[in-house]
């Protein structure tokens, strides 16, 4: 499924234009389902498309015409200011303005951005604002294709921006929603509630004092509903749409009696319609009204309904659901009108298959393996018959699915006469098989594996075209429990350190690894709390053992004091002690008065009596 930002319907529906990975702009009829453009933009690998929308703004030449052209030139004008083009942002940061009816570049805005543009929104009364990697938001002159003013945008990637109604403000969104005023580039409020990057902003005018902000971000699975009236200016949103995945597309439009009318196509392919009435704070949660499923035929059984991904969808003035359903090689587009007394709506779409089987006819002209009579089917390492099946010619043969999950076993080494069969050769079989045909007893067999070992030796044998699907399995994996995301975890570390040359050099590499790294933000916002948790419960459990080792130990081990009773020899010991203490003191008592007579004689004999005394 292609991404968001690089798909986008016009403003009246009538086109369908697209970028993909292989950096060329194909532009689609709505009407006819035909390509009309298939354009490849200049060093389109090496700055590739970031992102698209569809604007009306005039293409005339700046050279002043001739006198007498001036009448004609009014009108030449007002058709002009009419028509729709497409304004490309690049990753080298500069802006193309495509032009649909000549297929052909018309205006090339530079000098403004250094690296990849992220944002675009267009108004005809305010101009065209893009934001970018190198936190800067610039609003464009179009008469003179120059920047009319540029200013900082924060210290976030702005992915999303809308232009208000009135013209004199914007909003800008990271992972807060900024409320910008354009006449002073200050700060008019912020809304917090997204956890992960905003990618959308969808803005709703109730009245000309009354508008509201319909918000989605990356890897969550609902959409908030902002109030932006001057006089209730509140920073928590006032209602919220539940939905089982992330949106990939919403329009929105305003019907009957002031009430709201919202589409919504998630990642996985479903449309969702929502009847909203704005009045004051909703704290319940607001389900879809309807759900719009596209399938191949519902004539089989349920589980082999085959479900046809909705890739883009938008809200027409006739109220009507314009769906892109199928994939950009075989792309169809319907007007559907929504039916609210279903809560869910099967489009069976039979002759869906009509271009695939033509693909599948071109493809069976190739030569067939002749299968006559009985034919042997082999297992790896066995020398005798395993199973007999009688083939015929043209028919082909399919291999159970269980007989292939045991011959390429990865609990048992198998080998053959002059080969041995690596563990990790079995692995990446069944995991390219799995990738492609969706099998989750196929992927499970291979993912949850607890040997690094094994894992970097399949890693090292993956072929290139595998690495997407299987960091989007690995996607799908870190948002489940944990032991799934601990296997999950063991799987990308070893991708990214054996296959980081080919991640780096993929054009969509940014858009594949943001819901992961929306899920490694999101655990690093509880780090600090997990930390000191866990510094608390080991303080209470250090005490606790600290108490019960104080329970456990023997009093008689080790005492802290020691106190014994005085028996008769005891006594007779300090009686002597006391006794030759005594003659020592009477022994000091002579030596001291003698050492006084000497120092007197000493005096005497001195000449100098005032000395001694």
């Amino acid at each position: 499924m292609a991404s968001p930002g690089c798909c986008a319907f016009s403003n009246d529906g009538q086109y369908l234009a697209n970028c993909g990975i292989d950096g060329k702009l194909k532009i689609y009829e709505t009407a006819t389902n035909r390509l009309k453009v298939d354009y490849v933009p200049n060093q389109h690998l090496k700055s590739p498309c970031s992102v698209l929308r569809w604007i009306t703004v005039s293409l005339q030449s700046s050279s002043s015409p001739s006198p007498w052209k001036k009448r004609k030139r009014k009108s030449m004008e007002d058709e002009s200011l009419q028509k729709e083009v497409i304004a490309m942002g690049s990753a080298n940061g500069n802006i193309t303005i495509f032009d649909v009816a000549s297929s052909s570049v018309s205006v090339q805005l530079q000098n403004g951005h250094t690296t990849s543009v992220s944002a675009i929104a267009w108004e005809a009364w305010t101009g065209l604002f893009t934001a970018a990697e190198d936190h800067q938001i610039i609003h464009w002159n179009m008469q003179e294709n120059g920047i009319k003013c540029k200013w900082k945008s924060g210290k976030g990637k702005v992915t999303a921006i809308a232009i208000l109604p009135d013209g004199c403000s914007i909003l800008t969104g990271e992972r807060v929603i900024t409320w910008w005023d354009l006449s002073t580039k200050g700060v008019i409020g912020t809304f917090t509630g997204h956890v992960n990057q905003v990618n959308s902003l969808n803005i709703v005018r109730i009245d000309d004092d009354t508008s509201y902000l319909i918000s989605g971000a990356s890897g969550d699975s609902y959409l908030s509903v902002w109030s932006l009236n001057e006089a209730k200016k509140d920073k928590t949103s006032v209602a919220t749409f539940t939905m089982q995945d992330e949106a990939m597309s919403i329009s929105s439009r305003l019907i009957e009696d002031s009430q709201v009318m919202v589409l919504a196509v998630t990642r996985s392919g479903q449309a969702h319609v929502y009847k909203y009435q704005p009045n004051g704070t909703t704290l319940k949660p607001i389900k879809p009204s309807t759900n719009i499923f596209v399938v191949a035929d519902s004539s089989q059984k349920e589980q082999n309904i085959q479900q046809i991904p909705i890739l883009k969808a938008q809200l027409t003035e006739d109220r009507k659901c314009l769906l892109a359903y199928g994939s950009f090689s075989n792309i169809t587009f319907e007007k559907v009108a929504p039916d609210f007394s279903e809560k869910v709506v099967y489009l069976e779409r039979t002759d869906y298959k009509r271009p695939r089987e033509k693909k599948e006819e071109a493809l069976s002209k190739i030569k067939a393996t002749d299968i006559e009579g009985e034919v042997q089917y082999l297992v790896p390492g066995a020398t005798g018959t395993t199973q007999k099946r009688s083939g015929r010619s043209g028919a082909g043969s399919q291999i159970p699915l269980k007989d292939r999950l045991e011959n390429l076993s990865l609990n048992t080494e198998t080998s053959m006469p002059g080969k041995t069969t690596s563990k990790g050769d079995n692995m990446v079989q069944l995991l390219m098989q799995g990738l492609q045909s969706k099998e989750k007893d196929i992927l499970n067999n291979v993912l949850f594996i607890k040997k690094e070992s094994v894992i970097k030796n399949t890693i090292a044998k993956l072929p290139v075209q595998a690495i997407i699907p299987l960091l989007k399995e690995l996607t799908v994996m870190l948002q489940g429990k944990t032991y799934p995301s601990k296997i999950a975890v063991m799987w990308l570390k070893a991708l990214i350190a054996t296959h980081a040359a080919q991640l780096l050099s993929h054009p969509d590499i940014g858009e594949e690894l943001s819901p992961i790294l929306s899920i490694v933000d999101a655990k690093l916002t509880l780090l600090t709390e997990l930390a000191r948790l866990r510094g608390r419960v080991s303080l209470i459990t250090g005490q606790i053992s600290h108490i019960n080792e104080k329970q456990e130990r023997d009093p008689t081990e080790e005492s802290l004091l020691v106190y014994q009773d005085q028996d008769s020899s005891d006594e007779s010991t300090d009686v002597n002690e006391v006794e030759l203490g005594s003659e020592s003191d009477e022994n000091w008592e002579e030596i001291s008065d003698q050492e006084q007579q000497d120092e007197a004689e000493n005096c005497k004999s001195d000449d100098d009596a005032s000395i001694c005394s």
